[in-house]
């Protein structure tokens, strides 16, 4: 290496160093590593990534060697390797730069929406899915190495060259699809918990443990859709519901149960992790991949923000609901919160006791020309009281109605008798869906065996349907007529149903 490297320092005439970005000291043995900068390719005017390391390295070799093979990956999800040579007693590595934020900063102000973490960590699977049928791995995955630009890409940096420079090797195939599985479900753990479930290294706290295992992301963040937490339970061996399903063992098997699993973008939004009682100060520096820090920095300035416009909406919501609650005390009963439009209210009527009707079991109506097949097993999952899981039909290519295959499919609740229906609150995930609220004393196997008691369109979200008159049923059946488009398909999500009397 040259004696003095400084920002000015060029390499092979072409490369001239502007910026120090850090080095990978390796533990427990505490060698140095690479050594990282952005450097400016003079001849295409452009930024790059470098890494330099001496050449008399007992690991410059490999570095060298897995720097060129990964030069021939070519899925775009991975940072590219530019250029890889030894020059006056140094190798170097010349990488892509771009505009990005790592994963550890992006969880800076806490765990990603569960569709966000599901979309990243599909990316990362499938990169590495393609870069194994490359006989490529990376089998470091750590969350520095995951960037993602301001336009959503997903970029993975260090394919290869990381593992050699840290001297991780797989004993075969099976083994290096193992560790490149579990490193990318550790992103996912990571994306939707804040925590990191792997191996010292990274600047992300780790991962609490019960019993001496890691907490599942259930179980350290509340809220985390239940396949997400089965996906990641299979691939890490960790204990929790598996439902069935056996263990994912290679980056394939994880990208397509992560492709599969049913999510709402309706999760609770929780704060950062506590602080790790682990020292920050004491991690061995991790591997610097290139990207813009820029984002990082406005983050402060956004964040005021923010709570600023936090503090405004509770302000104006206590004000708002005082005054809701004054008008009740100068006599507007009843239920005020679900009241229509229009409807008549008097201090001198009693309110209606409302209560929650337990639903004995759910299941889906799919009458001809359907198959019957609307994913009738998770039909639960919209009366399980929680939002964060959700049933889901199948996917359409065309719109319900005249011109589609059919003209609805619906959710069937039974309430186990026959009972006083009075409302039914139904909370919809995925965009503007058209709903009717149905109901029938027996069940049927037609659309017509049941009554139409109300309707609402474009729904997006909470809304409450109820029967225009008292009425009494023991089967209350939630019909989607219209369903919100995705990827130029059309989707139907229901995340709650709650029937009251």
């Amino acid at each position: 290496m040259p004696d003095v490297v400084e920002p000015g320092t060029r390499l092979v005439q072409r490369y001239r160093l502007e910026e120090h970005l850090g080095s990978l000291e390796e533990e427990p043995r505490g060698e140095a590593g690479p050594v990282y900068w952005r450097a400016l390719d003079e001849l295409l005017d452009r930024p790059v990534g470098v890494a330099l390391l001496p050449a008399d390295d007992p690991r410059a070799a490999a570095v060298l060697r897995a720097a060129r093979r990964a030069a021939a990956v070519s899925d775009a999800r991975f940072l590219r390797v530019l250029d890889a040579s030894e020059v006056d007693g140094v190798v170097y590595v010349v990488t892509e730069w771009v505009s990005a934020t790592s994963l550890v900063d992006l969880l800076a102000d806490g765990p990603l929406p569960a569709v966000e973490a599901q979309a990243m960590a599909v990316d990362v699977a499938g990169a590495l899915a393609a870069a194994h049928e490359q006989g490529l791995s990376h089998l470091c995955l750590q969350p520095e190495h995951v960037l993602r630009t301001p336009h959503g890409q997903v970029k993975v940096a260090g394919l290869q060259v990381d593992a050699a420079a840290r001297g991780v090797e797989a004993a075969g195939p099976d083994d290096a699809a193992r560790r490149d599985t579990a490193g990318a479900a550790s992103v996912l753990y990571a994306a939707l918990t804040g925590r990191w479930p792997g191996p010292d290294g990274t600047r992300l706290a780790p991962a609490p443990q019960e019993g001496g295992a890691v907490c599942s992301p259930r179980q350290v963040r509340a809220g985390v859709p239940d396949s997400l937490d089965e996906a990641v339970c299979r691939a890490l061996d960790l204990p929790g519901r598996h439902h069935g399903g056996g263990p994912l063992r290679t980056p394939t098997a994880l990208r397509d149960a992560g492709s599969a699993a049913h999510v709402t973008s309706r999760v609770p939004v929780v704060g950062p992790a506590p602080p790790s009682p682990r020292d920050p100060a004491s991690f061995p520096a991790p591997h610097v991949p290139p990207y813009d820090d820029q984002a990082r920095e406005r983050r402060p300035v956004a964040t005021t923000l923010a709570w600023s416009v936090a503090a405004l909406v509770l302000v104006v919501g206590l004000a708002l609901f005082g005054g809701q609650l004054l008008l009740t005390g100068l006599g507007r009963g009843g239920d005020a919160a679900d009241a229509r439009p229009g409807d008549e209210q008097t201090g001198q009527a009693e309110a209606p006791r409302i209560a929650r009707l337990d639903v004995a079991s759910a299941t889906t109506l799919d009458p001809p020309p359907g198959n019957g097949e609307e994913n009738s097993d998770r039909a639960g999952r919209a009366v399980d009281g929680d939002p964060g899981t959700v049933w889901t039909t199948k996917t359409y290519n065309d719109q319900f109605g005249p011109t589609g295959l059919k003209f609805g499919v619906g959710l069937l609740l039974d309430l186990g008798k026959t009972q006083d229906v009075s409302r039914v609150a139904i909370t919809v995930a995925g965009g503007a869906t058209d709903l009717e609220l149905r109901v029938a004393e027996d069940a049927g196997d037609t659309l017509e065996d049941y009554e139409l008691v109300d309707e609402a369109s474009d729904v997006d979200g909470r809304t409450v349907l109820r029967p225009a008159d008292p009425i009494t049923a023991r089967y209350v059946l939630v019909w989607l007529t219209e369903l919100p488009a995705r990827d130029g398909k059309y989707l139907g999500e229901v995340a709650e149903v709650t029937v009251s009397g």
